[in-house]
């Protein structure tokens, strides 16, 4: 499925203040999304949670879908292991 991250948050509000940001940037495809498009996950770490939500562009046709962009907020406690995971130290 075409999903895009759009924020990564400890507090699910800053999250929500960024899918906000996001429609605001791309008021034509957001209009473009049904209800069930809007992915609002709670991920939970080792020590930690944070709220991730992520877009289905699939209503969209594919020449308007924006690329994927550094979330905003990036907020992301995994990251610091994938990396470690991925470079074998």
């Amino acid at each position: 499925m075409p999903l895009l991250i759009i924020a990564n948050s400890p507090n699910k509000d800053a999250a929500l203040a960024g899918l906000e940001k996001w429609k605001t940037k791309y008021p034509d495809v957001a209009k473009l999304l049904e209800i069930d498009d809007v992915l609002i996950d709670s991920m939970r770490g080792r020590s930690s949670t944070w709220t991730r939500i992520r877009v289905n562009l699939r209503h969209v046709p594919e020449a308007s879908r924006p690329p994927q962009e550094t979330p905003d907020p990036d907020y992301d406690p995994t990251r610091e292991w994938r990396n470690r995971n991925r470079t074998g130290s």
